[in-house]
């Protein structure tokens, strides 16, 4: 399962008054938009939704392996 240390803030911004939190797991280009009140719970929130989309160790390493140098994060 992916950590809050596997995620990175990229960043925060304002939509009608939501604040909203681009986060990315790190050494992929994956991203997760969240809507949140701090960022530990846009960590919490995009980490729930990478474990519902199957998002695991083995899969997250394939990934990284396969992204390399050309990660976001």
């Amino acid at each position: 399962m992916v950590s809050k240390s596997d995620l990175k803030v990229l960043e925060v911004y304002e939509v009608l008054g939501e604040t909203r939190y681009r986060v990315c797991v790190k050494g992929t280009n994956l991203l997760v938009n969240v809507s949140a009140t701090s960022e530990n719970e846009a960590l919490e929130k995009a980490t729930s939704i990478l474990a519902q989309v199957g998002l695991d160790d083995e899969s997250l390493e394939k990934l990284r392996r396969i992204v390399g140098n050309r990660a976001l994060c």
